[in-house]
């Protein structure tokens, strides 16, 4: 099964147009198992750069919004451990990021589809939704660890996500750049409603 696992990430970064035609079938499970078995990646080799000063609260230092949650999550709690533990913290919480993005992203995706293609079985739509998010997703959790100056890897990883969303649903270039498009913009709308929603609770200081 692992080994499987991995072809398939390898096929993904080297044949992505096939590799996500080839996802036909599989649902939330695999895509869950996909995502926590390469997202550590990731998540355990940027927290050990870290320690050595890499700063992935610079967003075209990570590849991907998990990466940003991690440092900003250790900063609120106060949390200032060091060594193993922190990158075990570090890690911890870019997986939370990934989990959080992929739930909120998942359906998010699947309105966006449906509001370019008005295909009225929504439960399929955020299945094929769930593939695209996660499989596409695929370089920057291998990747994603990768500090750059001009957010390369996030980059990779939003152009591999289009070429699954035009693949999983069969979409024509145009209707796939709009579903992404819309996507990406009311995954901002959202993340800005819920950083209001901090804000406002925080007490005054």
């Amino acid at each position: 099964m692992l080994l499987e696992r991995l072809r398939l990430a390898y096929r993904i970064i080297v044949d992505p147009r096939d590799s996500f035609r080839s996802l036909e079938g599989r649902g939330f499970r695999e895509s869950l198992c996909h995502m926590l078995t390469f997202g550590w990646v990731t998540a355990f080799l940027s927290g050990f750069l870290s320690l050595y000063g890499v700063d992935y609260s610079i967003p075209t230092n990570a590849g991907g919004s998990a990466q940003l949650f991690a440092p900003w999550a250790l900063e609120a709690l106060g949390v200032e451990v060091g060594g193993f533990a922190e990158v075990l913290l570090f890690a911890g919480f870019v997986m939370v990021g990934y989990m959080v993005l992929a739930a909120v992203s998942a359906p998010v995706l699947a309105s966006a589809v449906w509001l370019v293609t008005g295909r009225p079985a929504f439960g399929e739509t955020l299945r094929r939704a769930a593939l695209a998010v996660v499989y596409g997703m695929t370089p920057g959790f291998l990747f994603g660890w990768v500090p750059n100056p001009f957010y390369a890897v996030g980059l990779w990883a939003t152009l591999w996500q289009t070429l699954a969303v035009r693949e999983v649903f069969s979409l024509s270039w145009r209707r796939a750049v709009v579903a992404v498009l819309l996507w990406i913009v009311g995954v901002g709308v959202l993340h800005d409603l819920a950083g209001l929603l901090v804000d406002a609770s925080l007490p005054l200081q």
